[in-house]
């Protein structure tokens, strides 16, 4: 009678049942109303560069793996998934290899050098924004006025994105702008950043699907109103009110979706409580100090590069046999 093997392997060693292609179709039902509200303001361009961002990764990704004689995975959904973000924070107006360049980009040197789909430790999507935002960023500062497709009215109120108005005029500008305007999206700016109800309700969607924690978008939201908040009550002729910089820019697609990439956000609470305030606090101090007109993507990616840190913050552990001497 053979006898059992005892067989060794690395945890976890219970499946919750969730895989990676599952999530990503949880991502991109998410990410649908951005996109159907990037076409309601700015017509096909605004699809038309999401698809070719999707259409260039996906390539990137199988011609890579293949090169490399690797697996090829791009069934699992995630390079679509960067694909679709990426063309969601591009202008509707960019032309179309600077689509290609920020995807391969993303993909090749955000993710695939790094090993792949959870090896990578910043966010591909900004590692590929970034790099063609610091190499051509009069292309990528072109922004269509909103032309709603039925409905609304076309904002008028601004030319510009609301956080360009901020940081080229002042404050006094944006007094003007409606706030119904910024909730709902009849601003200048990209598909994925000016609807804050399409990503909120994308988020909303993630949240309850368990794909996402709340505490990242939560306490980074939190974090950019107070900071936001300290800095109006010191001088409001000076800076802007706190619910005009979360409703602005990227501050909510930054908290439900860029801050909360697989890999690169901490995964214990503690942890994810302080990434998400370092997040929001990071996109206040950038947008007023900084040069740059948003700070979202480079404060995320800097509190990327301290989640191992932020992981080190691990509860105590219960039954631990103390070493006698």
């Amino acid at each position: 009678m053979k006898r059992p093997g005892l067989i060794v392997s690395p945890s976890p060693h219970w499946h919750s049942g969730r895989t990676v292609q599952g999530m990503m179709v949880d991502f991109a039902i998410a990410l649908l109303p951005c996109l159907l509200a990037g076409w309601y303001y700015f017509g096909w361009n605004a699809v038309r560069v999401a698809l070719l961002c999707v259409v260039s990764a996906v390539v990137a990704e199988a011609v890579w793996q293949k090169a490399l004689k690797r697996p090829v995975t791009v069934s699992d959904g995630s390079a679509v998934v960067a694909g679709l973000l990426l063309g969601l924070i591009l202008s509707p107006e960019v032309p179309g290899w600077i689509c290609v360049l920020g995807s391969v980009t993303a993909i090749l040197v955000g993710r695939q050098l790094f090993g792949g789909f959870g090896s990578n430790p910043f966010s591909c999507v900004l590692v590929g924004y970034g790099f063609i935002f610091i190499s051509y960023p009069h292309i990528l500062q072109s922004f269509p006025m909103p032309h709603p497709a039925f409905g609304l009215e076309p904002g008028g109120y601004i030319e510009y994105p609301p956080m360009d108005i901020l940081k080229m005029d002042g404050i006094q500008v944006i007094r003007d702008i409606p706030w119904t305007d910024l909730f709902l999206g009849n601003v200048p700016g990209t598909a994925g950043t000016v609807s804050v109800l399409a990503v909120l309700l994308g988020g909303i969607y993630l949240i309850a699907r368990r794909v996402i924690r709340w505490p990242i978008p939560v306490f980074c939201l939190a974090g950019a109103w107070i900071f936001a908040a300290v800095c109006h009550l010191i001088d409001p002729s000076l800076y802007a009110s706190p619910t005009f910089h979360v409703l602005a820019g990227w501050v909510f697609l930054s908290a439900f979706f860029l801050a909360t990439e697989p890999g690169t956000c901490p995964v214990t609470f503690p942890g994810m409580v302080l990434y998400g305030l370092g997040c929001g606090c990071l996109i206040i101090i950038i947008r007023t100090w900084g040069t740059y007109m948003e700070g979202a993507p480079f404060a995320v990616l800097l509190m990327n590069g301290i989640t191992p840190l932020l992981d080190r913050i691990r509860p105590r552990v219960i039954g631990r046999v103390q070493e006698s001497a």
